[in-house]
């Protein structure tokens, strides 16, 4: 696919890229991509600080269901549903779910 590639609702290709997340890949069929385009979910759990991690570029996330708060450069960010957030991703950072509900964001990795 170089043209185009269309992913239908709830088709994305699941991947492992971190144990603390599931992974929905939008565009893996697409050839010379220049972002990879994720559905993350992260499930609750109060009790775990999660682990923070780093990679190369830009990130961009859109919160399309519950609240999250993301770990980033010794700062803590609630982001609701509907809010957005793009950050350098070579700075350490991590997600978690609050309030006992899943939290799903899209992600953009540039």
């Amino acid at each position: 696919m170089s043209i185009f590639d269309v992913t239908r609702a709830n088709n994305g290709i699941t991947i492992s890229r971190r144990k603390e997340y599931a992974y929905e890949n939008l565009c893996d069929k697409f050839k010379n991509k220049k972002a990879e385009m994720f559905i993350v979910t992260v499930d609750p759990d109060e009790d775990a600080v999660p682990s923070l991690n780093t990679h190369a570029g830009q990130e961009f996330n859109y919160i399309l269901e519950g609240s999250m708060k993301l770990y980033i450069h010794n700062n803590e960010i609630i982001l609701n549903e509907g809010d957005s957030v793009i950050f350098d991703a070579s700075h350490r950072h991590a997600m978690s779910a609050l309030n006992g509900q899943k939290a799903k964001f899209l992600a953009m990795i540039i």
